[in-house]
């Protein structure tokens, strides 16, 4: 089990083992937000807030809502909406120990321009 938090500890994601590669976009909110993503299914995860909801925010095709703490305003994952065909939630793994991080291989996405996978941003 990885757990994942928020700064304050105000949202906590438990995943069940860890995804084969974190994937590292350098589209225009995923470079300005920092993160790592790991993707797995809804029922691979448990997400739980202590106090407050997360809040969501949608962008560009409006297909992803991007959750992030009420309190810190960390963004810890983010969930397809309804209308965008995808399954899976992917979860910040910024948000997880750092060590756990390292043992995980980086893939890196450009989102900015070409929408493929490449060796390096």
């Amino acid at each position: 089990m990885i757990q994942a938090s928020c700064h304050c500890g105000n949202v906590s994601i438990t995943i069940k083992q860890a995804p084969k590669n974190l994937i590292n976009c350098n589209c225009s909110i995923c470079q300005r937000l920092g993160a790592l993503w790991g993707y797995f299914l809804p029922e691979d995860i448990t997400i739980n807030t202590k106090q407050n909801p997360s809040k969501a925010y949608q962008w560009g095709d409006k297909n992803i809502d991007f959750q992030h703490c009420s309190n810190c305003g960390c963004t810890t994952h983010y969930i397809p909406t309804q209308d965008s065909g995808r399954e899976n939630i992917a979860v910040n793994f910024r948000m997880v120990d750092k060590a756990i991080c390292e043992e995980i291989n980086v893939k890196y996405f450009d989102g900015e321009k070409t929408w493929k996978f490449v060796d390096s941003l």
